[in-house]
């Protein structure tokens, strides 16, 4: 039977071996803890997942076979391992560059070990003692067939999300380059326009602006040249000449990477069920805020999140679009937001792609109703959760038109946008509020 392994490694402390053994659906996928790390209590922590309280942490990680977390199925990853791998037309890229199928998780991972999110490392691990792999593996069961695991591909990165992106540095002439060629510079997500979906860069930079100006905390990002991007793009492009230049938020100038993990991995949630799990909602994903000892004031960035992409009409938002980082190693905190794309500049549509509370729901919008419901789930006052609502949708009436008018997006594109805007409910009830106010107080 046929065996791979990968050294993961957490900051520069080794977190375990990540190993396949055999093929199919009968395969075991496995990480198995090193001892060191996970009896260490100032250890870097790996996911939120896998945090216990101190009494229980040993008969956690010792019970690592049973626990859903450090297994996968069959050839597939664990969901923590499985939402790192790169997406679409990247994951494409890289199979071919690597010489792997489009669905090898562990070799997928193991060609973008040294560039994965977060800071988590994967190196080929050392498996060439026949007799201390079996007796680890298959308790001395079974014959194995060793397979060698190649490095990490040097230009290789992770990025998930299914537009054509890429892993670029800013170097010191402000050319956009590949991280290989200058480490020091200012790590960027460079998202390529695409042929589906016209100014997608320019609508998603819009979408960020909009966000922010709405009170969102957003991550940093500009328009770009494409002709200031000095690497081969291995993707057909649409017609656009600019692209969104992102800046990381999990890397700092120069080397250092800062661990983080969206949703999807808190959640022990597999990629395909971003929308469908049974824990993707926006109630769950606030108690675990809250268990994280965010507080309220989080839960509320959450809910305006939420607002925010209503009023975008952003209807593709999921559990993965939504994450932490461990500035410290262990403090989780909000991260910026990401991902906002307006769709309705695109495409017609209404509501969210996740539930708010764990009732069966289907593109929902925040109604009193729906706003109860999650206030009762989260434990905030529905009174704060209807302020907040209140002043983001303020906030949106009086700025946003003029932005959009004056944006780079096309012209039909901001005659949806607007058309949206303005016909979801919380924006019609406070035009009409409005302009209730100026007909009282002009009498």
């Amino acid at each position: 039977m046929r065996l791979r392994a990968l050294d993961i490694y957490l900051e520069g402390a080794k977190v375990g071996q990540l190993f396949q053994y055999g093929d199919g659906p009968n395969a075991i996928t496995r990480l198995m803890p090193d001892d060191g790390f996970w009896r260490n209590p100032r250890a870097p922590l790996l996911s939120w997942a896998t945090w216990t309280p101190p009494d229980e942490r040993e008969r956690f990680w010792r019970s690592y076979a049973l626990v859903p977390f450090f297994n996968g199925q069959g050839t597939v990853l664990p969901p923590f391992f499985q939402n790192m791998l790169p997406e679409g037309a990247l994951r494409r890229h890289l199979a071919q560059e690597r010489g792997c199928a489009i669905d090898d998780h562990f070799e997928l991972l193991a060609a973008c070990g040294t560039d994965l999110p977060g800071a988590v490392y994967a190196y080929p691990a050392d498996v060439s003692d026949r007799h201390v792999a079996a007796g680890i593996v298959t308790q001395h069961n079974d014959a194995l067939e060793m397979s060698v695991i190649a490095e990490p591909l040097q230009d290789a990165t992770s990025l998930s999300g299914m537009q054509a992106k890429l892993s670029l540095v800013v170097d010191g002439a402000g050319r956009y380059v590949a991280r290989t060629r200058n480490m020091d510079g200012i790590h960027i997500i460079a998202k390529l326009p695409t042929v589906e979906f016209p100014r997608l860069p320019e609508v998603e930079h819009l979408s960020l602006q909009l966000a922010a100006q709405a009170g969102v905390n957003t991550c940093s990002s500009k328009l770009a040249p494409i002709d200031e991007i000095d690497v081969e793009i291995p993707f057909v492009l649409g017609e656009s000449r600019s692209f969104l230049a992102v800046e990381r938020f999990d890397r700092q100038n120069g080397k250092a990477h800062i661990h983080c993990e969206d949703f999807a991995q808190i959640l022990n949630i597999p990629p395909e069920q971003k929308y469908t799990h049974e824990y993707a909602h926006y109630g769950l994903m606030a108690a675990v805020l809250q268990q994280m000892g965010l507080g309220e004031p989080t839960v509320l960035e959450l809910l305006r999140r939420i607002v925010v992409n209503e009023m975008l009409g952003n209807f593709d938002a999921h559990v993965k679009n939504f994450g932490v980082l461990y500035a410290d190693g262990r403090t989780p905190q909000f991260s910026p937001a990401y991902d906002i794309v307006a769709y309705a500049a695109q495409v017609p549509g209404r509501g969210h792609a996740l539930r708010f509370t764990p009732a069966p729901q289907e593109k929902t919008t925040l109604t009193p109703r729906v706003v109860r419901d999650f206030c009762a789930i989260v434990r905030i006052p529905e009174t704060v959760a209807q302020g907040l609502i209140r002043d983001t949708v303020k906030s949106a009436a009086q700025s946003w038109p003029d932005m959009i008018a004056e944006s780079r997006i096309l012209p039909e594109q901001k005659t949806r946008l607007l058309d949206h805007f303005e016909r979801v409910e919380a924006v019609k009830t406070y035009r009409r509020r409005s302009a209730l106010g100026r007909r009282r107080a002009a009498r």
